[in-house]
């Protein structure tokens, strides 16, 4: 058991000492004993006497219970299967002190008391009364460090299965973006656009955010932003003119950091869903800024009239975005979305750490 968590000083060493710590125990409960038995005549040499001839008994209990019924029957479940044991190696620890009181500790130490029968039940149920005193310390312990040990593992495990989710969600995201980039090019070429080189040069920039700076769990904001730009970039040339979009990009962004790929993902569910199945023009609103540490993105576009399904309930990407939301943010985040026959509306804000 660890007492002390600075392991680098020599009382830390000796404290944490497993050998240090059972030694001192079992001296510390014979002295206990001892003193207190010896009070009725002040004899305490023949009382320290006592609780060393009973000691190897109190030790093959404690030791039995707690290093082998413990993790073979209690921690496993087997609860009943315990009791039962620990009673019986309760009974046959008081047997055993019984036996030791009629051939040596009486004829030894008490000439002048008489013997009771061995195996007298009352004297049976007193001895285990007493003897059982030694198992309160060393049973609590086991059971805290046991407890402990269950704790730190279910933590370790949620946070693994944490960490689990959030690189599957991440990796959705990307994907799935980059097939609608790449659809993108795709198009221009087969137009032979001169357009397509600028593509190539804002997906590389992309490319080279999503493969080397988005495996961080948080990444500088002005970074994120930087994707921002290049996406925005990449979706004016894809839709020229049937999109008109408005960008408005403020506040001090240097000291804040943000979970990667959180933003696009809203701005390609506005681009996705203003234009599906749509012969006109469409308008996309987007504003980004940053106050008293806090990250605060609008995102509004026009909604074709035509019969679709409903952008809040589509897209992979937002689905997986929000999810994520909910795992790295939680009570640090507000979102809302709303709709009308016209228009649909994302404002996010989110509470953004600073930059260690």
């Amino acid at each position: 058991m660890q007492i002390i968590t600075n392991n680098n000083r020599l009382a830390a060493r000796v404290l944490n000492n497993r050998w240090f710590q059972h030694i001192s125990y079992w001296v510390l409960f014979s002295l206990f004993f001892a003193l207190a038995w010896g009070t009725h005549d002040n004899n305490y040499i023949k009382t320290i006497s006592v609780e060393i001839i009973n000691l190897p008994i109190k030790m093959l209990l404690v030791y039995s219970i707690i290093y082998y019924l413990f993790p073979k029957y209690l921690f496993q479940g087997k609860i009943w299967r315990f009791i039962w044991l620990f009673l019986l190696a309760l009974f046959v620890a008081s047997s055993l002190q019984r036996i030791t009181d009629n051939l040596i500790i009486v004829d030894t130490f008490f000439p002048e008391w008489s013997k009771e029968p061995t195996f007298n039940i009352v004297m049976l149920v007193r001895s285990a009364v007493n003897i059982s005193s030694v198992l309160a310390i060393p049973m609590t312990v086991k059971l805290m460090e046991y407890l402990s040990n269950v704790q730190q593992g279910e933590q370790s495990l949620a946070k693994d299965k944490l960490e689990a989710e959030l690189v599957f969600l991440k990796n959705q995201v990307q994907p799935h973006f980059l097939f609608n980039t790449l659809n993108s090019l795709y198009s221009l070429i087969l137009k032979k656009s001169d357009q397509s080189l600028d593509v190539i040069l804002k997906l590389s920039d992309l490319l080279r955010y999503m493969l080397y700076e988005t495996n961080a769990p948080q990444v500088d904001l002005r970074k994120e932003l930087e994707s921002v730009k290049s996406y925005l970039e990449l979706e004016k040339i894809r839709y020229a003119n049937r999109v008109e979009l408005s960008v408005n990009i403020w506040g001090d962004d240097d000291n804040l950091t943000i979970a990667p790929m959180i933003i696009l993902p809203f701005l390609e569910n506005s681009f996705k869903h203003s234009t599906r199945g749509l012969y006109g023009t469409a308008w996309i609103t987007i504003e980004i800024g940053t106050k008293d540490q806090e990250l605060i993105l609008k995102v509004e576009n026009s909604i074709p009239n035509v019969a679709t399904e409903s952008p809040a309930a589509s897209g992979i990407g937002l689905q997986n975005v929000v999810r994520r939301l909910d795992l790295l943010y939680l009570n640090r985040y507000d979102l809302k979305v709303t709709s009308d026959e016209g228009a649909y509306l994302v404002v996010l804000k989110i509470k953004l750490n600073n930059r260690l």
